[in-house]
């Protein structure tokens, strides 16, 4: 074993990439890095127990020479005997249909086979070629455009189940030892021509600065990025717990309170907005420095205030929160559905279940109480049981009220936002609102010292209140009386 393959196994080991059986999925351009990359890992097959499967994408960018890379990997794979998986996609349409560059949409595509390929080989990792001075290049592309620490830090070695051993080698150390061991890599020879950013960086910028003002500069940006990435790594951790603090993560909402959120530093203002939005969209590409400057700015309005967002998200002011999610349409029809007695009623559209069971008053204390369980006087209802979206004019007798108040006023003062009120159900005798499901029930229709037939309401996954209201002690639904 050869020092260049000693110093990858050392980055493998170094950041856990691989445990012994795992099956990884190797990117194969055919270019020096990658085939250096697929030569490393199959010398060190045996010695980590790992089985590897290749993956080479034609973009149709380069005609011909496109079809001669695919040939040229497939023949390698052929002669290594590495099983591997060649497609042919029209990225340069792709890309003009969705308004990507090459570039990224040649990323997309190329991330999606590999994902592919690792559910289909049931893989555990995915391993890409970048090197040494591809960090070097990501990290002054990133600073041209602008960036924060976490763009400072460079590439992950690891991030998720994409792994990069070759990320300690730089390019000139890949090529020898592609010469030592007779590879005769492809060459893109639009790498060689100054029409990307990074072509730009890598044959203009960089000769410029190392010869008039720093030769060591990739060992000095490396270094830099290893000092970013230590502190990025505590920050992340504060974040995280900033969050949990002051926040509630659901699977299309981040709910953050602002109060708390406006005693933080600006700084960490927007990195918990960021983390926030990640968890909602997995990642921040689109998003600029105006859009975290736009949710701070909105800090101080009141209930209503509210900016559209890339990645199909909104941000918006509600009472004491800064809520941000996904953008749902609203239902082109109101829900409304008969219930039965007596019986299961199960609503598949709503993933719901309502049991609805008759019993005398005597059997109530056998029954475990909850919040998603009522009990209700049977003699009072006098209508079809309706489990339905609310109308125009609805009003609610709130237990332990009296008189009735408009259902309007009522999640105002729950402080439930505008845009979540359609999607409460309410359970209703006629016109008469009985209960909404994970609040309150109606004083009309409470259980009293007189009551002898009593009806038992069991709603799984019936409403949005139950997750969105903080019910008083006097009107929570599962107290009951």
């Amino acid at each position: 074993m050869n020092s260049f393959v000693d110093n990858v196994k050392s980055t493998i080991e170094k950041h856990n990439m691989i445990k012994n059986g795992d099956t990884v999925v190797v990117g194969v351009s055919g270019g020096a890095d990658s085939l250096c990359l697929l030569h490393v890992l199959k010398s060190l097959s045996n010695v980590l127990d790992i089985r590897l499967f290749a993956v080479h994408l034609n973009h149709m960018f380069r005609g011909l020479d496109a079809k001669n890379d695919a040939d040229f990997v497939e023949q390698i794979c052929l002669e290594w005997n590495i099983p591997f998986k060649i497609e042919t996609f029209d990225v340069p349409a792709y890309a003009k249909q969705q308004g990507l560059s090459p570039e990224e949409a040649g990323r997309e595509i190329r991330y999606k086979l590999f994902r592919e390929a690792k559910e289909q080989m049931k893989a555990n990792k995915i391993a890409v070629a970048q090197n040494s001075n591809d960090n070097v290049e990501t990290i002054l592309m990133r600073l041209i455009r602008g960036t924060g620490l976490e763009g400072l830090k460079g590439i992950d070695a690891v991030r998720d189940d994409i792994i990069r051993p070759l990320l300690d080698s730089d390019r000139q150390s890949i090529e020898k030892y592609c010469r030592e061991n007779d590879l005769d890599p492809r060459v893109d020879k639009t790498n060689l021509e100054p029409i990307y950013l990074r072509n730009k960086i890598r044959l203009e910028l960089l000769p410029y600065l190392k010869e008039n003002f720093n030769p060591n500069l990739n060992e000095a940006l490396t270094r830099m990025a290893q000092v970013v990435r230590e502190e990025n790594e505590y920050l992340e951790r504060q974040t995280e717990e900033y969050l949990e603090s002051m926040g509630r993560v659901q699977e299309n909402c981040i709910t953050i309170e602002t109060e708390k959120l406006k005693q933080l530093h600006p700084a960490m203002q927007k990195r918990l907005l960021r983390k926030g939005i990640e968890k909602l969209a997995t990642s921040l590409n689109g998003f600029e420095y105006k859009h975290f400057q736009g949710m701070i700015e909105m800090l101080d309005k009141s209930t209503g205030a509210a900016i559209e967002l890339p990645k199909s998200l909104k941000a918006y002011i509600s009472y004491e929160n800064l809520i941000i999610c996904k953008k749902i349409e609203k239902p082109d029809k109101k829900c409304y559905y008969k219930l039965k007695y007596n019986y299961d009623n199960l609503i598949g559209e709503l993933a719901s279940n309502i049991s609805i069971k008759l019993i005398d008053s005597s059997e109530m204390l056998t029954i475990p109480k909850s919040c998603s369980t009522v009990y209700l006087d049977a003699d009072k209802i006098k209508n079809e049981l309706i489990l339905r979206s609310r109308e125009t004019g609805d009003v609610i007798s709130p237990i332990g009220m009296k008189g009735s108040k408009k259902l309007k006023d009522y999640f105002i003062d729950k402080k439930v936002p505008k845009e979540k009120r359609d999607q409460v159900l309410l359970l209703t005798d006629g016109n008469e609102i009985i209960w909404i499901p994970g609040s309150i029930i109606s004083e009309k229709y409470k259980v009293t010292s007189n009551t002898q037939k009593v009806i038992v309401l069991s709603c799984n996954n019936c409403g949005f209140l139950q997750n969105n209201i903080n019910s008083t002690k006097e009107d929570v639904a599962c107290k009951m009386i």
